[in-house]
């Protein structure tokens, strides 16, 4: 086992219990963010936040290089889904406007185009799926000129389907239409481009493949259109500080900052981001072409395993340029099955009439085989 792997391991309360295979759900206490969590602590002991803030400055740049974007292109949200909701209410929309969504995407993309349409009477266009699979042809039927945005997951979390960011965002662009996409699934487990893809906007969290806890998120947009846009909610966090004035906040003229945190509408707070940012560590430092690598290998092994024990119906894609680090596998009575995992000291989920695996880098054959043979004798 690569020494590295085998650190991670022995430093993680999380997998010296379990075999964690539920990344997509939430990642497991490692032992940086262990430590992280109790620093934390003696800050807060001593009201002294000067490094947990730095930190959570420091943690645009990690962030950064997971995406390929830039730390000047990047804000702080209080969750992944208000990234979401900055980018659809950025949007002018008039009477012939529509909003492009896949159509079982996470609730919270689809839920701002179903409120959209709702409340504004805005169009909203549901992309279909082929048996879990999403074509950028798919996309096309619905995306014309009266598109302003089009949202979706880069990977799904019922079914660990990829798609192809690229070319959704050239029809989109093509028709003059905007890009948001969700890298919650995929941000720490795929090698992910925002300057390949050409995507407008990018909302993703701490959490999960990031190691780090939940509630807190981070949004990226394209840097030409930062001064474009202006934001959609009134916050005090984004203003200049420029003109403040006694007792602090000038409140007689609202003037935001020239930079992408004039988007940051609310209180970031250090708490979290400094856990989290020993979580994206972790990454960092093994790296990301070679977790993506690794865990492609786990998931291909996974599934020839599943297949053995006569567990064929994928939920998920099994096309590799379909795959990501979530493996789907529909079984009967899945919710009961996991809950019996659990008992063994398994984590997995229970989602969409199947057990979904989602195993990270530092996971191993082993992982797999102990799953694979208590799946064998509970079925």
């Amino acid at each position: 086992m690569d020494s590295y792997i085998q650190k991670i391991r022995e430093d993680s309360p999380t997998l010296n219990q379990s075999i964690y295979l539920n990344h997509a759900s939430t990642g497991p206490l490692h032992g940086r963010t262990a430590e992280a969590l109790r620093k934390y602590t003696e800050f807060w002991e001593k009201s002294d936040f000067e490094e947990p803030s730095i930190v959570r400055e420091n943690i645009r740049e990690q962030f950064a290089q997971l995406i390929n974007g830039s730390k000047e292109e990047i804000t702080f949200t209080p969750d992944v889904t208000h990234g979401t909701k900055i980018a659809v209410n950025l949007m002018n929309y008039d009477k012939d406007s529509n909003i492009v969504c896949y159509w079982n995407d996470y609730p919270g993309q689809v839920y701002q185009a179903l409120y959209l349409n709702k409340t504004k009477n805005i169009e909203y266009r549901p992309v279909p799926d082929q048996k879990n699979v999403i074509q950028p042809e798919d996309f096309a039927e619905k995306i014309d000129k009266d598109t302003k945005i089009v949202l979706l997951s880069h990977v799904q979390w019922l079914s660990g389907f990829k798609a192809n960011m690229e070319e959704i965002c050239k029809i989109a662009h093509e028709n003059e239409a905007y890009v948001l996409v969700d890298t919650i699934q995929s941000t720490g487990a795929n090698v992910n481009d925002v300057r390949k893809w050409d995507v407008d906007f990018l909302t993703c969290g701490t959490a999960k493949w990031l190691l780090g806890p939940d509630q807190k998120g981070l949004f990226y947009m394209k840097k030409k259109l930062i001064e474009e846009f202006y934001p959609p909610f009134a916050g005090y966090h984004g203003t200049d500080q420029g003109s403040i004035f006694e007792p602090y906040w000038n409140v007689n003229k609202l003037e935001y900052l020239p930079t992408i945190d004039k988007f940051k509408d609310t209180n970031p707070g250090s708490f979290l981001y400094y856990i989290a940012s020993k979580g994206m560590d972790i990454i960092l430092d093994y790296s990301i072409q070679k977790a993506e690598k690794r865990i492609k290998h786990l998931t291909n092994y996974l599934i020839e395993e599943l297949q053995k024990i006569n567990l064929k119906e994928f939920i998920t894609p099994l096309g590799e340029e379909y795959r990501s680090g979530i493996v789907n596998v529909r079984v009967k009575d899945n919710i009961e099955i996991v809950k019996k995992l659990k008992t063994k000291r398994i984590i997995t989920s229970s989602r969409f009439g199947g057990i979904r695996i989602s195993p990270h880098f530092y996971n191993t054959s082993e992982d797999i085989d102990k799953l694979v043979t208590e799946l064998r004798q509970l079925l």
